[in-house]
């Protein structure tokens, strides 16, 4: 089996939202003592060699790279820049010309992915010491190594045999490293056939295609086949077509159906640590939940999708009514005598395009976009703090006729951030955000199509009432992996919604 590593340093895992970096000075060191005795100099730039890598996590729960060097006696502090080039052509500044008064910097971790720094020693005027005349440049690399699955291979079997197969020496990797993850590398532009359940039982697992040509993972008709996690699951880089799946009660995505005992916490519910995420992925024909807990209590502690267009064929009824945290329950207990306890701590939908194009006459109206089992998430997770942030999204009758969610945390220390999103054909809102939840509502848009938009989500200033100008011709189209963003545009006029619709 192979070694995951980092070109650096083999660390943490995360998915960073925000741009954050802080500067912080050598421990133990101050300016007398790494300036003393150095003066009239012509001073030096960081040895490449001598950078260390770290991964860490902020006090607001961000996770950063920690870029660390040996001090420079008598320097005045570095200047710094930070390039993400996974695009060699169009590199990203992430930090830009940042002066630092310590020997560290920081900014946002974001894996999978390939940086430039640039660290170059300042002059101190007061030693007259001259800053160096050139930069030193590394480079950082937060891919872990992937197991790569030829095309031929059936996609859920190969995993899960893999993971079966290896279980033990798994076990032990984890056991020496709590942050440890492995990667199954599909080929660039590849179609691959999936007819069973990949099981990546108690392995934090991340299926990962290529980000400039996804590869396509076809659920084949009938198979009722989808991706099953107990500890934590990343799917990267991937285009699915799901219209194959359409098992009662199961999600793309479902919580592990057969949970080890050692994932239940007391006597409420299981509970999934490590996060589950989509990454850019298109998704087409979904007739399932996005995710579902597949009548078992589970607790997860992020669920997250992210620059994701995902076109639902979903008529909302049944065990599949609910897109996020599917088939939780709806009264008394579980099937098989599990309690009625479930949800996700923190849920984010973040730049992304959710839309669903089953015809209006043939959708119920008792489909949720999330709902949890119980609006007392603590009887889950032993506290009520959570989020739900839907931030610079388009979604579109993600559902026509019926609430927005049901028992997502109903505590003012549960927070929920809407902003810069377009609810088109979607409609009470306030069936989340006024049942005691903490709220923040910015520059968002509501439209009604089947049915006229509720008063209070205009009233208490959830969304605004503005038409985007979307037309039939996209809001009811096929994703097409072929075409540019799909084939569909979503453009709006309002100037909100997801980011690539705006460009």
């Amino acid at each position: 089996m192979k070694k995951m590593t980092l070109k650096k340093l083999f660390g943490g895992i995360c998915c960073a939202a925000m741009m954050v970096f802080a500067v912080s000075c050598a421990q133990g060191v101050d300016d007398e003592t790494w300036t003393s005795g150095v003066s009239g100099v012509q001073l030096e730039s960081p040895a490449a060699d001598s950078f260390v890598v770290n991964f860490v996590t902020d006090a607001s729960g961000v996770e950063q790279v920690k870029l660390t060097w040996p001090v420079v006696m008598g320097a005045g502090g570095y200047l710094c820049n930070v390039w993400n080039v996974n695009d060699l052509d169009n590199p990203e500044v992430i930090v830009e010309n940042v002066t630092t008064d310590g020997a560290s910097l920081y900014f946002p971790l974001v894996e999978d992915s390939n940086y430039k720094v640039s660290v170059q020693t300042l002059g101190n005027e007061k030693y007259n010491n001259k800053g160096a005349a050139t930069a030193t440049e590394t480079t950082v690399n937060t891919m872990i190594e992937g197991i790569p699955v030829p095309a031929s291979e059936e996609l859920g079997a190969f995993i899960t045999n893999y993971i079966t197969t290896n279980a033990d020496a798994l076990a032990a990797q984890r056991a020496a490293n709590p942050n440890y993850e492995i990667a199954f590398d599909l080929a660039a532009g590849a179609t691959y056939t999936m007819s069973t359940i990949a099981d990546c039982g108690t392995q934090p697992t991340r299926i990962r295609g290529d980000r400039y040509e996804k590869p396509t993972v076809v659920i084949a008709e009938g198979s009722n086949a989808y991706f099953m996690t107990a500890a934590g699951l990343k799917l990267k880089f991937l285009n699915i077509d799901a219209a194959g799946h359409d098992k009662q009660d199961t999600g793309l995505i479902t919580m592990h159906q057969n949970p080890p005992a050692d994932t239940k916490l007391g006597t409420n519910s299981y509970m999934c640590e490590k996060p589950v995420r989509m990454e850019t992925c298109w998704v087409k024909n979904l007739k399932r939940s996005i995710i579902s807990f597949g009548g078992k209590q589970w607790g997860v502690n992020e669920f997250r999708i992210s620059d994701c267009i995902i076109q639902c064929n979903n008529t909302g009824s049944g065990a599949h009514k609910t897109l996020i945290c599917g088939y939780c329950g709806s009264s008394g207990n579980f099937p098989g005598g599990d309690k009625w306890y479930g949800g996700i701590l923190d849920t984010y939908v973040v730049n992304s395009t959710i839309y669903n194009t089953c015809p209006a006459d043939q959708t119920k109206t008792s489909a949720y976009f999330i709902r949890f089992s119980n609006g007392d998430i603590a009887k889950a997770f032993g506290s009520n703090g959570g989020k739900f942030n839907i931030q610079n999204c388009t979604l579109s009758r993600v559902w026509p006729d019926k609430d927005f969610g049901n028992n997502v945390g109903t505590k003012n220390y549960y927070t929920c951030t809407f902003e810069n999103t377009i609810f088109y054909d979607v409609r009470l809102l306030q069936k989340v955000l006024s049942r005691g939840c903490a709220f923040s509502c910015t520059n968002n848009t509501i439209w009604g199509v089947t049915a006229a938009i509720d008063n209070t989500d205009k009233s208490k200033g959830y969304a605004a009432e503005a038409d985007p100008g979307f037309t039939d011709d996209n809001v009811f189209k096929e994703l097409d992996f072929s075409q540019p963003n799909g084939g569909v545009n979503f453009k709006p006029t309002t100037g909100n919604g997801d980011p690539r619709w705006l460009k």
